[in-house]
Parts: structure tokens; C-alpha cells; sequence
């Protein structure tokens, strides 16, 4: 077998053996949170918050990428108050954070844009957004846990009807305090390896 015979051989069962495997993804989830918001004009009201995280390939010492996605749902009395106030839109942005246990760095964020919808004349109002891409390093064994902060923002834009205007909302919603204490864990923790 003559040297450029036996490197081609040589080149295809190496291309062979280590061919690229698929990304795994091990999603993550939140049970519904309930988070206190300060809307204007209102009493706080609680607002219900489902979370989720992709996390793809989570090896030992390695870099990994997290996903995450969030959905707050409005609950029908703040929709009704913003319907009864002219407005018959909303587009804007929703935000928070998530600890991480067993990786670097300790904590990520979650949140985006949503874009304009509607505000009906029943039922709530649900935001939804994705994002942003992280990349945390996995710690040489153990888990990786996560776990949603204690705070959204919403930034609203409510479109007033009437006038074709955007009128601008900044909403504080802390975690709301229950006793036992919420559970904010992502489920379930990843075994690192």
C-alpha cells in the first residue's frame, strides 16, 4: 500500500471515529411564581410568571449556553382598568434575572421585547419573551441548579386609542412573599458529566 493510500485510509476512519455529536439540551422549568406589580393608578397587583431555560451541552469545566424564556400573564382586572382607560395596545419589554449554582457566572438574566398586541376586551394579558443567549463554564462535577431572582421590570407602552399616542409604564414586580416561601427553582438540576 503506498503512503498516500494508507493516509487516505488513515484519514477516513479518523473522520469516522470523531465525527461531531449532536448539542444536547436538557430544558429547565419553573412552576407558576407570583410576583407583586405596582401598576399606575392601581393597588399592587400579583401577576403569575412561568420561566424556562435550554441548557445545551453541560460537560465538565466546559462552556454551555443557556436559553431562557419567560411568559408573566396580567390578570383580567388590570386588563379591564387599562381597556376602561382608553388604552387598546401594548408592546414593550419584560426582564429578571435567574441565580446559577455549580457554574460561572453565579447569575444570568432573562427577558426581552414582546411585541404590540392588543388588549382584549376579556380574559388577561400574556407577555411573552426570549432571550437573552448566555454562556456560563460548568464547575468539574456536581449540578448546575437555577433559580428565578427576586424581581421582574416591565417596561409598557400602552397605546391610547383616542389620541394614536404611546403612553410609557415602568412596573416593579417583586417575588411576593408566602409563607411557605415560594418555590423559584428551575427543575430539574443537571447532573454536570
Amino acid at each position: 500500500m503506498g503512503i498516500g493510500t494508507a493516509l487516505a485510509a488513515a484519514l477516513l476512519v479518523t473522520g469516522v471515529a470523531t465525527g461531531t455529536a449532536a448539542a444536547a439540551t436538557v430544558t429547565v422549568q419553573t412552576g407558576a411564581l407570583t410576583y407583586t406589580c405596582a401598576f399606575p393608578g392601581l393597588t399592587p397587583q400579583a401577576t403569575m410568571l412561568t420561566a424556562q431555560l435550554d441548557v445545551t451541552d453541560l460537560n465538565p469545566g466546559q462552556p454551555f449556553t443557556v436559553v431562557p424564556a419567560a411568559t408573566q400573564v396580567i390578570p383580567s382586572n388590570v386588563r379591564a382598568f387599562l381597556r376602561s382607560s382608553g388604552y387598546d395596545a401594548v408592546r414593550g419589554s419584560l426582564g429578571g434575572s435567574f441565580t446559577v449554582s455549580g457554574a460561572a457566572p453565579a447569575s444570568g438574566s432573562v427577558g426581552g421585547e414582546f411585541p404590540e398586541q392588543p388588549i382584549g376586551t376579556t380574559g388577561s394579558i400574556t407577555l411573552h419573551v426570549a432571550g437573552p443567549v448566555q454562556t456560563f463554564t460548568a464547575e468539574p462535577a456536581g449540578t448546575v441548579a437555577f433559580a428565578m431572582g427576586p424581581g421582574l421590570s416591565d417596561g409598557l407602552q400602552l397605546h391610547r386609542a383616542s389620541t394614536g399616542t404611546w403612553v410609557v409604564w415602568s412596573v416593579s414586580c417583586p417575588l411576593k412573599v408566602t409563607n411557605p416561601a415560594q418555590n423559584v427553582s428551575f427543575q430539574p438540576a443537571i447532573v454536570i458529566g
